[in-house]
Order: C-alpha cells, then structure tokens, then sequence
C-alpha cells in the first residue's frame, strides 16, 4: 500500500512541476486536483451513549475527507476526463472523554463525460486502505479492509453530489456496507 501511495503522490508532483512551467492552452494535459467533502450511510458500527443523555451512532460510511491527485484531459476527446485522488477519511464521536474514531485512505479512479464547460457525470472505481477502527478503550479496536468499490457522481463546477458502494470485512470475514452519499468540493490548477 505505501508504494502505490508513494507512486501516485510522485505522479501527481510530476505532472503539477511540469504544468506549472507552461500553461495548458490546448485541450489536453494534466492538472492538479485538491477535493474535500462530507459523505454520511453505511451499516451502523457503534452507538455511543452519553451520560447527560442522547446517543451518537457512528456508520461505516460516514465522515469527512480531503484528498489530492490529478485531472487528465484527452486532446481528441474533449468530452471526457479521467480524476485520481488519493486521500484521508475520518470520522469521531461527540464524546468529550473518549477518542473513538474511524479512519481510511480513499484511493479514486472515476472516468468523467462532460456534458457542458459546466455539468459532469463520473463513473469509476474505489477501494479505502488501512481502515482503522479505534475504541479508545472503551470497545476493542480493529483493522478493517475492503475490496474495489464503485462510485459515481455528478458535478457542476467545483461541487458535486457523489454516491459511493463500498463493502468493509473485519478480522472474522464478516462484511457490512459502507456505502455513502455526499457531497465533494473540488478545484483544479491551473485554472486554465
């Protein structure tokens, strides 16, 4: 996992170094891509308790995230674009005496059709890695892992509703659901 991690990142400051020297005035080339965002579903995995009351459950496929990567034009495809991103999911409780946590690394790779400068649709690939569960000493900690998933989304500009269909596995081989929807910011340089 660190060398695919390794690789993407050197990929990415490749192409930003080599973009940042000249501008891209023809269709076609790389950009660089930072994209954050909020996505909330999945199964239910803990529910905390608080002693003043209420509770808190926390889902598998809940949490923020911010990651970076890249997006490739296609010179003689000027309707389609491909975005990889590579990076941090996380989620906590509200607890104000626990540090219970769910934390991954998203790694996307979704083909693009643009329907106008404005509108797009996504499709492609996910899978998150080193997914940690930590309890705090209140429930047992565990690694989770998960296989490829799919993801969709469909933006205008620099926001875009996103759909995620992922599954975790625990140490016993039992999987639940972490399928999520959200929404994701994004923003790309150079401009042009």
């Amino acid at each position: 996992m660190k060398s695919i991690f390794t690789l993407l990142s050197l990929l990415v400051l490749i192409n930003y170094e080599s973009l940042s020297a000249q501008q891209i005035t023809a269709p076609g080339g790389a950009k660089f891509l930072v994209e954050a965002g909020g996505e909330f579903g999945g199964e239910e995995i803990l529910t905390v308790y608080f002693e003043e009351g209420g509770d808190q459950k926390m889902r598998a496929g809940q949490g923020g995230y911010a990651a970076v990567g890249g997006e490739f034009h296609f010179k003689d495809l000027k309707s389609f674009m491909l975005r990889g991103t590579v990076g941090f999911k996380y989620v906590t409780t509200a607890a104000d005496n626990a540090n219970i946590r769910l934390t991954r690394f998203p790694i996307n790779l979704l083909g693009y059709y643009k329907i106008n400068e404005d509108f797009r649709l996504g499709a492609g690939l996910t899978t998150h890695q080193l997914i940690r569960f930590k309890g705090d000493g209140f429930v047992p900690d565990a690694d989770l892992s998960s296989g490829l998933g799919g993801r969709l989304e469909f933006g205008w500009r620099w926001v875009a509703l996103t759909y995620t269909a992922i599954n975790y596995k625990n140490e016993f081989d039992y999987s639940f659901s972490a399928h999520s929807i959200g929404v994701a910011f994004s923003f790309t340089f150079p401009q042009n």
